[in-house]
């Protein structure tokens, strides 16, 4: 009995052990396992980011206010489109323009930047102008041509890719480029393609330029032969997508309201998140509805650097080249409003570094931030109230305004 006795015994601490272990071990996979989904995610966003930066004033400008390819520039246009350049970062844009959703990555010392692209971001294609006809009270219909671009566009539209519809969306740009290679700008108020010829409609503010109107520049007559671009104002930041503002990405959140209504769900809460996220401006600076992505989740830190190629003075004239840093505040001076003397055009490369957390703690303790600001964990609360993140930085060459001279 008693050796009985003893064999359970030892059997259960073995048991217990090998318990212990198989649970341990399930633990610190499923701990790598977020970890590796925060870096999946940081790497996602990096990407989606970088595609919108290569095309920052891709057939629009890198500083409308200075462009001398501008046509009719006016201080009486939308506050949105006297500032059109193809970069602008506001600093720790997303804590300033959402305090209440950054309370984690400000605890922890952290300033998330914002950034707004502009560009021809949501189409490669140049449409031709097959006529143009005025609406009344300063607005104009654009009717385009049935060539090679209009069907690209369809038969990509066909294969998921993005319509005429939405490349000519309601909120957005049009550039015209008339015969000399100026830019005339309007607004998109509608678009139809229910005719024979799809048609964008244009509204009165800013007035298009029309050759007859400033008899310097501006398309001729009905503008026929002339191109035309979509051009999209995209801004990134981080903030809380919660399910009742943002109720298509409802079912990416597990919070507390969310689990109250689930009644059976016996799983963690998430605690409280942020998301990188692009939305589109329209001409009056406001996000337009529906357009909101979430580009990366757990998101809890977003900074740039930039380089700057300044034209050299005489008698050699060699591009004076500078780097800025993350988080020098010359780089949010250099790329501030055009409006506010800021001179975004002079910005060859930026620089981009974003950080993203595991959705759990996983830590009892915090690390110092790394040599370049960046951080290594952060609190969250709870037992284990440390999260682990992941930081990923990279560099984009602006090609479409790395070589303004003006």
């Amino acid at each position: 009995m008693i050796e009985l006795i003893v064999a359970m015994t030892l059997g259960l601490i073995v048991a217990m052990a090998a318990f212990a272990l198989a649970r341990n071990a399930s633990q610190l996979f499923l701990h790598e396992a977020r970890i590796s989904g925060s870096r999946l995610g940081a790497v996602l966003g990096l990407t989606r980011l970088q595609e919108d930066l290569r095309r920052a004033s891709l057939q629009s400008s890198p500083n409308a206010k200075l462009d001398p390819s501008v046509c009719a520039y006016s201080v009486t246009w939308p506050a949105a489109l006297k500032d059109l350049a193809g970069i602008r970062i506001e600093e720790s844009g997303s804590s300033v323009r959402h305090p209440a959703d950054l309370k984690v990555s400000t605890d922890a010392g952290l300033t998330p930047d914002a950034l707004i692209v502009g560009g021809m971001l949501a189409s490669t294609e140049h449409y031709s102008v097959a006529a143009l006809e005025p609406t009344g009270g300063g607005g104009y219909d654009i009717f385009l041509e049935l060539d090679g671009a209009y069907w690209r566009t369809k038969l990509a539209a066909q294969s998921g890719g993005s319509g005429l519809d939405r490349a000519f969306a309601k909120g957005r740009y049009v550039r015209v480029v008339d015969a000399d290679v100026k830019s005339g700008f309007g607004t998109i108020t509608g678009f139809d393609d229910s005719g024979t010829k799809p048609r964008v409609s244009i509204g009165n503010t800013p007035a298009l330029a029309k050759r007859e109107k400033t008899v310097v520049c501006g398309c001729e007559g009905h503008c026929t032969g002339a191109l035309i671009s979509p051009i999209t104002r995209a801004l990134y930041d981080l903030r809380a997508v919660t399910a009742a503002a943002y109720p298509k990405y409802a079912g990416i959140h597990s919070t507390a309201a969310l689990d109250a209504a689930a009644k059976y769900y016996k799983g963690p809460v998430v605690p409280a998140r942020t998301e990188l996220v692009r939305v589109e401006l329209d001409v009056d600076d406001a996000e337009i509805a529906g357009s909101l992505e979430v580009v990366a989740e757990y998101a809890v830190d977003l900074k740039f650097g930039v380089t700057v190629t300044k034209p050299g003075s005489a008698p050699d004239y060699t591009p004076v080249v500078t780097r800025l840093a993350f988080g020098d505040k010359a780089v949010y001076a250099q790329t501030a409003k055009p409006t506010d003397n800021g001179n975004p055009q002079y910005v060859s490369a930026v620089q981009v570094r974003l950080s993203t957390r595991a959705p759990f703690g996983d830590r009892r303790v915090g690390l110092a931030k790394t040599e370049n600001g960046g951080a290594l964990r952060i609190k969250i609360g709870g037992p284990l109230e440390f999260a682990r993140l992941s930081t990923l930085s990279t560099e984009v060459y602006l090609s479409n305004q790395a070589a303004v001279d003006w």
